[in-house]
Parts: C-alpha cells; structure tokens; sequence
C-alpha cells in the first residue's frame, strides 16, 4: 500500500475534501498536520478552546481506518477523533474508540417560512435559556455564557420562553447551529422548525456560504424535524476517545 500523502496546510484538505461542509466547518481549528490516500482524508488541528490537537476525517470508513493505522505513531496519546461511522470495528485490534454517534447537518439554502418563525427574536438576555435547556435539553452542546455563543434566537408564548437555538459559527462563511430545543410541553407544535428556520434564515442573509448543525443518532424528533425542513443528511459519524492498547 502507498504511503499517506501529507497535507500542511487547510487548503489543502479542503482540496482533497473537494471542500465538503463538515471540513470546512471543522478547520476553524488551526491545522496541524493532514493526510490522504485512496479516498480518505485525515487532519489534525488544535481545539480553540481546549487547545488540545483534535484528529478529523472524511472518507469511506475501510479507507479511513487502514489511513488512520498507518498515521496512529504521529498521533500523540489520549487522541479525541470523529471518524465516519463504521470505521471503528475495522480498526487494529489494538486500537479501540470509545465515542458517541452523530449526525452532521447541512444546508445551503434558506428553509420555505414556517409558523410563528416571524416571532422569533434576538435574545437580549440569555437568562431564560438555562432552565429551557435543563428541562427540555440536558445534552445541549452550547449553554448561557459559553465563549462559542455568538448569540442566542429565542420564541416567547405568553412571555415565556418556549423555544431558543444559539449561533455558534466559528469560521467565516460556515454558520453553525446550537443547542436547538423546545420546552417539553410545548412539543409538537413546529416551534423548534420556527427557531431552526430562523436562525438558518438569518446566518445566509449575513452572508454565510452553509449553515450546519450535529444531533446525536438517537435524536429521533430532531431527525424528523430536519428531514423535514430539508438539512442534507448524509455524513454519519462517531466522535470520541481513541484507546490505544499494547499489541499482543
């Protein structure tokens, strides 16, 4: 088998990527190192936050792990990856992930207008949002306070907060979606689509080339209702802990 190609730089992988909206979106971490072969691509960039290297890739998962094999010595210990789903069982036998399933979302273009998304508001005070997000979503990716929050968009039914997504887009031209949820007993009535068109509505009128968002694979609702606005829905993945054992 050939040696991996190595990449140096973000344009790089976006070239190899043919600039797929998970990469672009992903690469607001400062690259590191990257590689490629047969399809697959690898990068290795710094969380902005964490400022811990982060290992990415894209490709067809026999593709993905034989690469990821043959990179495991350039990677240091304890490494956190998303890989496509179903590159885990082919990994060395050594090699383990412990990791949770995503789906990654997209679109590109803006959603037909939905009930009640002209209510929807720019929240002054992120206040409300920590007891709707406790009460409706307790895995929420983004939280009041957060540094990744740009801003939170929010629907009032008689002057409380029912619903709320927050903009946390980290790379120009890529908008990114958060915590999207709708208290419990308000379900069932389209308001999530109301704050989910909303904030895609507002991201592509400010400019932005896509607008993304990740829901766990057991987000049942959250499926129907993407599918349902029309999010492109086809980059399955796991994202976790590599666990690196001694070979035998």
């Amino acid at each position: 088998m050939d040696a991996p190609v190595e990449l140096g730089s973000a344009a790089e992988v976006l070239l190899a990527t043919d600039h797929d909206p998970f990469a672009r979106g992903s690469l607001r971490r400062p690259l590191v190192r990257g590689w490629m072969r047969d399809g697959a691509v690898l990068w290795l960039g710094t969380d902005a936050y964490e400022n811990r290297p982060y290992l990415s890739g894209l490709g067809e998962p026999p593709a993905v792990a034989a690469l990821l094999a043959d990179v495991l010595p350039e990677l240091p210990s304890g490494q956190r990856v998303t890989l496509p789903r179903g590159t885990a069982p082919l990994l060395p036998a050594w090699v383990g992930l412990d990791g949770t399933d995503w789906d990654f979302r997209w679109t590109a273009q803006p959603f037909a207008p939905q009930p009640r998304e002209d209510e929807v508001a720019l929240l002054e005070d992120d206040a409300e949002v920590g007891p709707l997000l406790t009460a409706s979503s307790p895995r929420a990716s983004a939280l009041p306070g957060d540094d990744a929050v740009r801003y939170w968009l929010g629907l009032h039914d008689g002057g409380r907060l029912v619903a709320c997504a927050a903009d946390t887009s980290g790379v120009e031209g890529v908008g990114h979606l958060s915590s999207i949820a709708v208290s419990p007993e308000c379900r069932g009535q389209g308001l999530g689509r109301a704050v989910t068109a909303a904030l895609v509505r507002r991201m592509l009128d400010a400019g932005c080339e896509l607008a993304t968002l990740g829901m766990y694979a057991d987000n049942v609702a959250g499926r129907g209702m993407y599918d349902a606005l029309g999010f492109a829905d086809d980059h399955p993945f796991t994202s976790g802990l590599l666990q690196v054992r001694s070979r035998w």
